[in-house]
């Protein structure tokens, strides 16, 4: 990883210790990526540490940091702030390393269609006006993915269209 210019490490440098709102460009002065914190000059200093640089755990956050050469902040009075404005300036900037805000999808919900004599589960983005109960927001789709895998191999519980096995030989 190229280190930082010495711009750059001022600017961080100069941080305050406040709930704000960091936006981070490339060398066309693009913003790549928003974020919020509730200590700026705290959250923004760990991008740039040493052990940060080669981090294998996350490549994307050490891809965007590769291509990072400005940085400019916004102090706000509450953390609750910080996440409201980080979410518009998402929406507006579009920067190509948030992924939370920009994809216009709403969070996963797991729907059970109670009215069924056998229930059935669904992963579903929005609500209807039905008989079925609704449980979630859930944010990490793999993770509900997984683990509605696991409950059905555990307990049999049907997921969208699947249908019961008939039973044989007391099986």
């Amino acid at each position: 990883m190229a280190a930082p210019s010495t711009d750059l490490k001022e600017k961080v440098r100069r941080l305050p210790h406040r709930p704000g709102v960091y936006l981070m460009k490339d060398r066309f002065g693009e913003i790549i990526y928003v974020g919020k914190a509730k200590d700026l000059k705290k959250r923004v200093s760990t991008y740039f540490q040493p052990s940060r640089r080669f981090s294998f755990e996350q490549p994307k956050i050490t891809a965007m940091v590769e291509l990072v050469r400005d940085l400019d902040s916004i102090e706000v009075r509450s953390d609750a702030e910080a996440l409201l404005l980080e979410g518009k300036l998402i929406k507006e900037y579009k920067p190509r390393y948030n992924t939370d805000f920009t994809d216009d999808k709403h969070f996963l919900l797991v729907r059970v269609d109670i009215q069924n004599p056998i229930p059935r589960f669904h992963l579903v983005r929005t609500k209807k006006d039905n008989q079925s109960r609704y449980f979630g927001p859930f944010a990490y789709a793999k993770l509900l993915r997984t683990t509605l895998a696991e409950i059905q191999r555990r307990f049999g519980i049907l997921q969208g269209s699947s249908r019961p096995s008939p039973v044989r030989n007391g099986k």
